[in-house]
């Protein structure tokens, strides 16, 4: 039995990377649909998340992961994301963990 691969989308520029990783995991699993697909944000990209910004076209392709520590920085409380919108305590934990297990990881 192959183990299930996993991709990991880094929106950490801006906050319209958000939506940009989003479509770019339905082009993924429109042609990996056994993938995993972890959309994983941080830094200047954090405010994509909030429920005050542009709604995002969230899909059941990919999760989408905020920072909890660029929450914080930003002052977002978990109660203000975007519907769908799950939290990781530390980017940088859940990258690099992800990477020691296999992921592939792709900068957005």
């Amino acid at each position: 039995m192959t183990p299930q691969r996993t991709v990991l989308l880094h929106a950490s520029g801006q906050p319209g990377d958000v939506a940009r990783a989003i479509g770019m995991a339905g082009i993924l699993h429109g042609e990996r649909p056994k993938t995993r697909i972890r959309i994983i944000v941080n830094g200047p990209a954090i405010p994509g998340v909030a429920a005050a910004s542009a709604p995002l076209p969230m899909t059941d392709d990919a999760t989408v992961e905020a920072c909890e520590g660029g929450l914080r920085s930003h002052r977002i409380g978990v109660d203000e994301l975007q519907p769908g919108v799950i939290t990781v305590p530390a980017a940088v934990v859940a990258l690099s963990d992800a990477q020691f297990d296999g992921a592939a990881y792709i900068r957005v």
